[in-house]
């Protein structure tokens, strides 16, 4: 039996400790991922600009945000400051019909360079939508902010003249929940182009020439038939349909205010008092809308 010396066996152990030692340091310097933020959910190209969306959609805080870059560059970067908010390149929905006129690198604008979009969803009951336009040619820059508010449904962009570009289409939400619930809500649609660097209201693309007066007469009997099962009284105490004042709205956005005003003495309800603080109250909660100074001279 060979004899192991006491320096022999101090040798031997010291060289078993550094080995275990080694293992616990690599083991600990093995790096573990840390949380860094939502996934990457899209990502679109476009010649030297590319655009990235991050959002988890399991996730309802307000981790989401999108970079915009130019040849591997981050120039660009916003974060929701909503919780639940999601970022979609181009339009909301896959399907939207506007969905490929609005893809990366389409002339939206009509300025004769390339734009990109971004949908922002905010998330919540039936809110909230903003289209970010940039323009992403020889020079980048934001174009606008467009807030469609309760609207995530297209098309938001749509082609109503002849030549390059596109107008907006919104809905003006002025009227939501106003002596109704929300699905009844009446918006009366609102036209946006693009002229001197910004979007602005087209009043042109608005106001349409006549009005169908059978219609009218239709619309005329229907509100004063369903009033008849409705709670009578004097306004704001009686209900009214809210197809009162809807059809007011899309008299008065397409240029014939006066003829608004005639609808509602021909639809009033015989058995409810109150038309004239009705008016009062229509006309002040109309004022509120963002595009009143526009939609005031759009004619009568």
């Amino acid at each position: 039996m060979m004899e192991i010396s006491g320096d022999t066996t101090r040798t031997f152990l010291s060289a078993i400790l550094i080995v275990v030692l080694l293992g616990v340091i690599e083991f600990r310097a093995v790096p573990v991922e840390a949380a860094s933020g939502p996934p990457l959910q899209n990502s679109a190209t476009f010649r030297d600009y590319t655009v990235k969306t991050y959002f988890d959609p399991s996730s309802n805080q307000k981790d989401a945000y999108f970079e915009i870059f130019q040849n591997g560059r981050p120039i660009y970067r916003k974060q929701a400051t909503e919780n639940g908010t999601k970022f979609v390149v181009g339009t909301l929905y896959d399907d939207d019909p506007d969905s490929k006129l609005a893809a990366m690198g389409r002339d939206i604008t009509g300025d004769g360079q390339p734009d990109l979009v971004i949908s922002e969803w905010m998330g919540g009951a039936n809110c909230c939508l903003m289209l970010h336009v940039f323009e992403i040619g020889s020079r980048f820059r934001k174009i606008a902010s467009l807030d469609a508010e309760f609207g995530d449904q297209g098309p938001h962009f749509v082609h109503l003249v002849e030549g390059p570009g596109l107008q907006v289409q919104l809905y003006d939400w002025t009227f939501a929940n106003w002596h109704t619930d929300f699905a009844d809500s009446p918006a009366p649609r609102v036209i946006l182009r693009y002229q001197d660097g910004g979007y602005r209201v087209a009043p042109a693309l608005m106001r349409t020439a006549t009005v169908d007066a059978k219609e009218l007469a239709k619309e005329v009997a229907l509100i004063r038939n369903e009033a008849k099962h409705l709670h009578a009284g004097s306004w704001p105490d009686a209900d009214l349909p809210p197809q009162l004042w809807g059809t007011m709205l899309d008299l008065i956005y397409s240029g014939h205010r006066d003829t608004a005003w005639q609808f509602l003495d021909a639809a009033w309800p015989k058995q409810i008092g109150g038309k004239d603080a009705f008016r009062r109250d229509f006309d002040e909660q109309l004022k509120r809308s963002p595009y009143w100074k526009s939609i005031s001279q759009l004619g009568s």
